[in-house]
């Protein structure tokens, strides 16, 4: 059943609890390079209050197709492929997604030197059932046949979250699944489940002096598409 899920969202991050935007123009180029050109489209670079919250992108870039973006706030730098509304950008394969993310961060520490406290990857996929409730779907594969006589019975909405924390490939791993009904944005607001898989190295709370180096990086994002679809077979 993974198999016919539609790849709709894919983000590789690193988190760099040290950085400091400096020279944002030499930073553009830098990324310009790592990417190829890649981040070909507007630029967003704008003055923000000192204090404004770290997670707020400082630069963002993006594809002329606005299907690409590269986000860099003061805690993380994301690059992320997002699945346009009329679909007319086919998705990358997850792992050729990941080579390539793997490479430009790889290429960012070693230019830089930065500090390399989280690595993620965060999938999101959705698997349309025109013709059936999703709600109902996860209700009654996931719930108890006493419950779906009264609480969840024919609900209009529902989302099932968990969270498993574990050793792989040498990590320790937060994997975070969420399963939710949502519509698409055609005009016939089809109905889709809607998979998100969040997986990611322990937040600065639980890991505060992590230090990852580019081999960390290069087995984090060779073995995480795998990893990835391990644990949807788990659910479907």
């Amino acid at each position: 059943m993974v198999s016919q899920f539609k790849m709709f969202k894919i983000m590789g991050s690193i988190f760099t609890p040290d950085f400091s935007l400096g020279d944002s123009v030499s930073l553009l180029n830098l990324f310009q390079e790592l990417s190829k050109g890649r981040f070909d489209g507007e630029l967003f670079s704008a003055p923000i209050p000192q204090d404004a919250p770290a997670e707020i992108p400082r630069m963002i870039l993006s594809s002329k197709d606005k299907a690409w973006k590269l986000e860099v706030s003061l805690e993380r730098t994301n690059i992320v492929f997002r699945q346009l509304a009329d679909g007319s950008i086919s998705p990358p394969e997850t792992q050729n997604f990941t080579n390539s993310v793997s490479d430009i961060f790889k290429s960012y520490k070693k230019k830089t030197a930065i500090r390399v406290q989280r690595i993620a990857l965060v999938t999101e996929r959705y698997l349309e059932m025109p013709e059936k409730s999703p709600p109902q779907f996860i209700a009654a594969t996931y719930c108890k046949d006493q419950y779906l006589k009264a609480p969840f019975n024919n609900p209009n909405a529902f989302e099932l979250h968990s969270l498993k924390t574990y050793e792989w490939k040498g990590f320790q791993i937060n994997s975070w699944v969420r399963l939710r009904s949502a519509k698409l944005s055609d005009p016939a607001q089809t109905a889709i489940l809607l998979v998100v898989n969040d997986l990611n190295t322990p937040s600065k709370e639980f890991a505060a002096s992590e230090s990852f180096v580019e081999k960390d990086i290069e087995r984090f994002f060779d073995n995480a598409p795998d990893h990835v679809n391990e644990i949807l077979d788990l659910y479907f």
